[in-house]
């Protein structure tokens, strides 16, 4: 059951326009309707969010298909409470280069320069990360006055070293592990993570 605010009702497929706006009650009359219910909702989206009479949300994460699976909705999640625009441009480009230089990626190629500006995008707009080859490709092209395809070629130069590249990893995996590496650190220097004391993996 599902409600939502009159003034914004839209749907389009039976499916809400402001899914963020939606508020679901699920009423059940015994303890294994509740455990039945969380265990849908977790199965569906791995996470399931529990507010308490505070208004403070405690999530309740899976951690069956796995621990990093587990750690990179727990990262996600917490990234979406971090608001970028009280981050610097410096900042954010530091988290991107600590990263980086983690993998002793040359400063002076191209494929670098490119990789660097794409973990930036990315990371103010994480959507592109689901779209790699065909948004942030294009983007990174016309930003550097190359084709997507000299994108491409630039970043597999540039990440020619890394062991994810010599165990055969594409260009688009080693970006979205960049990419989960600079969330995650993001979310920890800024202190992001809600409720970290209560928090165990």
């Amino acid at each position: 059951m599902a409600f939502e605010s009159e003034t914004n009702h839209r749907t389009a497929f039976g499916y809400s326009m402001n899914p963020e706006r939606e508020v679901g009650f699920y009423v059940v009359c015994s303890d294994r309707m509740i455990l039945d219910n969380i265990n849908s909702l977790m199965r569906k989206r791995g996470m399931v969010g529990i507010s308490d009479t505070a208004g403070r949300l405690h999530y309740l994460v899976d951690a069956r298909t796995g621990v990093p699976s587990a750690v990179k909705r727990i990262t996600g999640q917490a990234l979406k409470g971090l608001d970028h625009s009280s981050l610097s441009n410096a900042q954010l480009l530091q988290g991107v280069e600590n990263v980086l230089d983690r993998y002793f990626l040359d400063r002076i190629l191209l494929g670098t320069r490119i990789a660097r500006y794409m973990l930036v995008q990315s990371v103010r707009d994480p959507s592109l990360m689901s779209a790699v080859t065909k948004r942030l490709y294009p983007m990174a092209g016309k930003e550097f006055g190359i084709s997507a395809s000299q994108v491409e070629r630039n970043l597999r130069y540039a990440f020619r070293k890394m062991r994810l590249f010599e165990e055969g990893r594409r260009n688009v995996y080693i970006l979205r592990k960049l990419f989960d590496e600079v969330t995650a650190l993001l979310v920890r220097n800024h202190d992001c993570i809600p409720y970290p004391a209560s928090m165990s993996i």
